[in-house]
């Protein structure tokens, strides 16, 4: 049977009849037959491979003799199948065997120790498997392990499958320099093949024999820095999320903080210089799960969908949360592309995220990513009808909502039904009795407005209804497409379209029957959804002057108290009639394509040109009128808390809104002919600034005036009256006029309503270098009044601040106003200082609003779209634009600092908000540049010598520093600053010196800010440490089921980071030890310092027990350990003692309060100690001689009282020493111990050479 193959069943019968027969041989005959068999599987002379059931068989049966002879050697059972185990492993193993082999292995029942051998040699051999065969073998493999091992065995597959499918993912190793592929890296199967291959194997694992709970036990214990390397074991996670909640949850979770901790490596890599020097490239996380969505398989749709929303769930709060969400999405896109049968699925979980109280916003930029992405795939889904009618407010806000409703504006042009269901849900919401649902339903209409696709003009029949429009209804034009549809006729999207848009314009004008709220929503958008299709504008018009003649005199002048509604104890404002007029200004300004003289002499009056000349009229009799700010603010006032109070303080808000839309109007109306624009703009702000002073309160010096002699009049009567008079009279009863407050808040104006096209038209009147649209000398005369420059910049900055801008006009608007302040402010800021101070303050705080909106997570705009744009520089790379800004705005400071400005407030300002803007910029994470390195080091030089308060940007400056690995030297001048100010603890003498001239803003005042601010640097760098240290700790648990390949890459990435760590403690010991040795004030600043040098102590007991004893023999880790031991802990002892002598006149609670964390520092230093002594024990070196003996004072104890004490108990001992200690304002008295070790100590802690005999440290000694 050995030499010739035989059938399956024949050779089964035989084989079976075989083994029934082998328990009743004798031992030396079960011994050769399993000899004999184990020679024929080395020798490969069994085609029929019966050894695979004769061995187990064998053994099996040797077990009942207690001692078996196996060549004149006498051993146990245990013993022979030791050896015959160890016989097979050494021993090369063929392909076609390993099944056989590992079913054969299974039947032994093997020891823990063999088991290992025999797992090991078997996945050594996985590599060179073909892909047909290496399913059965991980069947049989996971039938092997299903008590132990099984990690191995995942390792090796997925060491497997990294080499022949998803090579391309792992990142190429830091010193390879071949671009080119091996010959033995070319193979002869197919992807399609490995990727079946896969399948199978995948299956077998989590349907086979292994218990499941084992499969979950070992993807939770598998490392995070290793998974996304392994794509196999993401694939295996996904398929196991599908076996129920608890799976779920476990698998998941697993694949989310692998993403999340790869994407915070990104993070902490732009924060840092030093973690970008150890930390090795990593795998592309959107390049894995593009290979893991390209051909998934049915079993890892579901795993993945669910990964997609646990990738959404992350919070906001995170770093991490906007890639974690950009992931998600990515997912969900390619599933639904790939495969529209998981579209159902992914539509309901959606809209059940979107339904709850929690809803984020990120659930509703997913859908509308799946919309403009996937649109065949999501059209016409009832699923996404139910979110939809589904969409409510919550929490009296509907912003989110409104969001949900947007979100299908990329279905809107071609979907019917979509946009059927859309006009339907809001129709219902528009009738609701809650304000929030109703605006809700008008934001709906807005966007069906605006993205429905409209031609220039109406068709012929559409424009003989246009006046009975509002009588159609879009439920007829249904029935009318359907009819026609039924009757052969094809209605083309042109005619549907104008019939939704004539529709909704009819909607809009029941909304003008709404609250001021819905109201205020329609004149705000409207224009921006209408202003493309000119065909609908007069419409709009007629509609809008219709409602505006309510509100008009017969001499076209507005009344404002039927805009106002007062009640019996508030007042409503009922319509936002400066809203209205603005929205007529935007549609009444001239568009940038018509030519004038085509205008002027057109000789035909269209509609839309009568409403504008009505319109136009009106307008131009209210830019004329006196009468519109003369309001009396006398009686009532604007701060009672009557209604007629609360209707003045609206009327007046009203107003003002009103100046803004008539100046607006008469920006928009601008043309190169205009001669008296300039000043109807100027007279408009001065009666609008004329009005708004009326609004302010008295001064503060009247009302002091006022306060004193009130003072003097209630000193005088009380000086009348006796004390005893007044003692014997009781207290007069409360009253409740006296109780309630009878003045409200003061006044506060209203936001400014102008939108940023009119924002960037203003600021180019004013600051541009060419204006096409008006004439020399009607913009000189507005460019020469300075407090019309600075209301200006006041109103755009209001416009700036706003929540809801959108991103198109971020994108456009934003960068051209962004780019204008740069070249007319931050370039040219003397001519702009000469000009006027608060001017260039406002230009200032405009330009820095634009770079945050520009640099908000919020637009997620790259730095290469909008730097460029705003320096002018195309052809330069982000960090470079950075540095050139940097270099205007430092170039600022120090003409500031060369001409010595006056100290006053608009220079303090000036400085506050060059200050700001740099901070701003410096705090961006951008690609290290030459010219990047060179800027950070210029203002670490302006630092060190200015006299101004630029301190604020100490910490963005450390932050830049730290990403170019620029701050060590700014660091030390700093904390040599720090020392020279505040003194050190351990010194005596405290007076300072002051020769020094560096760091000359760092005064009494400030240094403490200064303090807090390098604790909190110092806290920064010890988070990139503590970073890396996690990370290696992930990577040590890593090595023992690493393949023999990636442990050695393991391994030299250990060793890289321990060395590197060891080097960057020791910088941040010596820094933080300086910190802590400081003389600082007790309260806030000494909280920091304990904050800071707990951490520490945290960050080193975490690396003493973590590193090993080779690497840390290699990586010098006593280094660390001289400047770590008694020297940090005797600079630690000080500071405790310190704070503890500063509390002795200060109330229990604050002494409660500001030791709260000495506690804590000091089980962090016990704790080092220990895992130090741990590792020297291992290590077996002489490490405890660099450690202190630890804490063994109660820091509670009064120096004094204890000092008292002890002179009573022992005043005849003459040997007993009690020196007191004066360290500053620190008494404490210490005794000396007979402890050899304790005065060896003390001797090594005391003075050193040449000192006197009054320095603290040679006085001090433990108790």
């Amino acid at each position: 049977m050995r030499k010739e193959p035989s059938s399956l069943t024949h050779c089964a019968d035989i084989i079976s009849r075989l083994c029934l027969e082998l328990p009743q041989l004798p031992a030396n005959d079960l011994v050769r037959w399993c000899n004999d068999s184990i020679q024929s599987v080395v020798e490969d002379t069994d085609v029929n491979m019966i050894w695979r059931d004769i061995v187990p068989e064998c053994i099996s049966s040797l077990q009942n003799y207690d001692s078996i002879q196996h060549y004149d050697t006498e051993m146990s059972s245990d013993d022979y199948k030791t050896q015959c185990v160890h016989t097979l492993c050494q021993f090369q193993w063929k392909e076609e065997h390993l099944v056989q082999l590992a079913a054969m292995f299974t039947d032994m029942q093997l020891s823990r120790v063999d088991h290992t051998q025999v797992v090991n040699k078997m996945c050594s051999l996985i590599i060179k498997v073909a892909p047909e065969n290496l399913p059965p073998l991980t069947l049989q493999l996971m039938r092997l392990c299903k008590l132990y091992n099984l990690d191995i065995v995942l390792s090796h597959l997925s060491h497997y499958f990294n080499a022949s499918l998803f090579g391309k993912l792992e990142p190429p190793p830091q010193d390879s320099e071949s671009t080119t592929m091996d010959v033995d890296d070319i193979v002869s199967y197919t992807i399609a093949e490995f990727s079946q291959c896969l399948s199978n194997c995948i299956f077998h694992i989590s349907q086979g024999p292994v218990d499941p709970e084992l499969v979950r036990k070992h993807l939770k214990m598998w490392p995070k820095t290793q998974l996304l390397r392994s794509p196999f074991m993401v694939n295996l996670a996904l398929v196991m999320s599908d076996k129920g909640t608890d799976y779920r949850t476990v698998c998941l979770n697993v694949i989310k903080s692998a993403i999340e901790q790869r994407v915070l490596d990104d993070i902490m890599r732009k924060k840092s210089a030093w973690e970008r020097s150890v930390m090795p490239p990593d795998v592309d996380v959107a390049s894995l799960l593009k290979v893991l969505t390209a051909d998934s398989a049915s079993q890892l749709s579901v795993g993945l969908m669910n990964l997609a929303f646990a990738l959404l769930s992350v919070s906001p709060i995170k770093p991490v949360a906007h890639a974690c969400w950009s992931h998600g999405k990515l997912i969900l896109v390619r599933l639904c592309k790939a495969q529209r049968e998981t579209v159902p699925y992914v539509l309901n979980n959606l809209g059940d995220r979107l339904a709850g109280h929690n809803a984020q916003k990120q659930y509703a930029d997913c859908l509308y990513v799946l919309c403009k992405l996937t649109p065949a795939s999501v059209e016409g889904r009832s699923e996404l009808s139910t979110i939809l009618e589904n969409c409510q407010p919550s929490g009296g806000d509907y912003g989110l909502s409104a969001a949900v409703l947007d979100s299908v504006r990329p279905l809107i042009n071609f979907s019917t039904r979509t946009r059927d269901t859309l006009v339907m849900v809001c129709r219902k919401g528009l009738y609701s009795r809650d304000s929030c649902h109703r605006c809700l339903a008008l934001s709906g209409f807005l966007t069906v407005l605006r993205h429905v696709r409209l031609s220039r003009a109406l068709s012929s029949s559409q424009a003989e209804s246009s006046e009975q429009y509002s009588a159609n209804s879009y439920l007829t034009q249904i029935a009318v497409d359907f009819h026609a549809s039924q009757q052969g006729t094809a209605v083309s999207s042109r005619v549907r379209n104008e019939a939704v848009c004539m529709e909704v314009v009819s909607i809009l004008r029941r909304c003008l029957m709404q609250d001021a709220l819905v109201k205020e929503l329609l004149y705000t958008k409207i224009y921006d959804c209408s202003q493309e299709k000119i065909a609908l504008h007069e419409l709009i018009m007629e509609l809008l002057y219709e409602h505006l003649s309510k509100y008009l005199t017969d001499n076209n002048s507005l009344m404002l108290d039927k805009c106002v509604q007062i009640g019996a104890t508030n007042a409503t404002l009922l319509e936002p009639i400066s809203n209205l007029l603005y929205v007529i200004c935007q549609f009444l300004q001239p568009e940038l394509e018509e030519d004038y003289e085509d205008i002027l002499a057109s000789n035909t009056e269209s509609g839309s040109t009568f409403l504008k000349n009505k319109l136009n009229l009106i307008m131009e009799g209210l830019c004329a009128s006196n009468d519109l700010g003369q309001i009396c603010v006398e009686d009532p006032g604007l701060s009672d808390l009557t209604p007629e109070s609360k209707a003045k303080c609206l009327k007046v808000q009203q107003t003002l809104q009103i100046y803004e839309t008539l100046i607006a109007y008469q920006i928009m109306q601008w043309r190169p002919d205009s001669t008296e624009a300039a000043g109807t703009v100027y007279r408009l702000y001065k009666e609008c600034d004329q009005l708004l002073e009326k609004t302010k309160g008295p001064s503060k010096l009247a009302k002091k005036r006022r306060k004193s002699l009130n003072e003097t009049k209630d000193s005088t009567v009380k000086s009348q009256k006796s004390p005893k008079s007044q003692k014997g009279k009781s207290k007069s009863p409360k009253k409740l006029s006296n109780m309630v407050k009878d003045r409200g808040s003061a006044f506060k104006q209203l936001p400014c309503l102008w939108d940023l096209k009119l924002c960037v038209r203003i600021a180019g009147l004013l600051y541009a270098e060419h204006v096409p649209w008006t004439s020399s000398d009607q913009r000189n005369q507005l460019r020469a009044r300075r407090d019309f420059h600075v209301w200006t910049l006041r109103c755009i900055v209001s416009v700036l601040s706003k929540n809801n801008l959108e991103k198109h006009h971020v994108a456009t608007h934003v960068v051209s106003l962004c780019r204008l302040m740069y070249s007319r402010c931050i370039c040219r800021f003397s001519e702009m200082c000469e000009f006027d101070d608060q001017t260039t303050v406002n230009c200032i705080e405009v330009f820095r609003l634009c770079l945050s909106l520009l640099f908000s997570n919020n637009y997620s705009f790259k730095l290469d779209f909008f730097l460029p744009k705003i320096t002018d520089q195309t052809e330069t790379v982000p960090s470079a634009c950075m540095a050139l800004i940097l270099e205007k705005i430092l170039a600022s400071l120090t003409l500031m600092e060369e001409e010595a400005f006056a100290e006053g407030n608009e220079s303090k300002k000036l400085i506050i908000g060059l200050v700001n803007t740099a901070s701003l910029l410096l705090e961006q994470p951008v690609q290290s540049t030459p010219e990047m390195t060179s800027v950070i080091v210029k203002f670490e030089d302006f630092m060190r010598k200015t006299y101004h308060d630029c301190l604020s940007m100490l910490p963005a400056l450390l932050a830049a520093g730290c990403r170019e690995h620029q701050e060590t030297l700014f660091l030390e001048d700093l904390l040599a600053k720090l020392t020279e100010s505040l003194g050190k603890i351990d010194e005596e003498d405290t007076s300072r010196n002051e020769s020094c001239t560096l760091f000359g803003s760092v005064t009494d005042v400030t240094v403490h800010s200064v303090l807090n601010y390098l604790c909190v640097h110092l806290s920064d760098r010890m988070q990139c440490a503590e970073h890396l240290l996690h990370r290696a700790r992930d990577l040590s648990a890593a090595v023992p089921r690493a393949t023999p390949t990636a442990r050695l890459r393991i391994e030299r990435e250990l060793n890289e980071i321990y060395e590197s760590t060891v080097v960057h403690m020791c910088q941040l010991m010596t820094w933080t030890s300086r910190v802590v040795s400081l003389r600082c004030s007790v309260g806030p600043s000494s909280s920091r310092v304990l904050g800071t040098c707990t951490r520490l102590y945290t960050l080193l007991a975490t690396l003493a027990k973590q590193i090993s004893v080779a690497i840390a023999k290699n990586a010098r880790f006593d280094r660390l350990l001289k400047l770590s031991g008694k020297r940090l802990s005797t600079i630690k002892d000080n500071f405790i003692t310190y704070l503890g002598s500063s509390q002795e006149l200060v109330s229990a609670r604050r002494v409660e309060r500001d030791t709260k964390l000495i506690p804590r520092l000091v089980h962090e230093a016990e704790q080092y100690a220990k895992h130090v002594i741990l590792l020297a024990d291992k290590a077996q070196l002489n490490w405890q001689q660099y450690l202190s003996l630890g804490t063994s004072r109660d820091f509670r104890i009064n120096g004094q009282i204890l000092q008292q004490v002890l002179h009573d108990a022992d005043g005849d001992d003459a040997d007993r020493t009690n020196e007191d200690i004066h360290d500053a304002s620190t008494v404490v008295t210490q005794e000396d111990s007979g402890d050899e070790d304790n005065q060896e100590e003390l001797e090594e802690e005391g003075e050193p050479e040449n000192s006197d005999e009054g320095t603290p440290e040679k006085k001090r000694k433990r108790i």
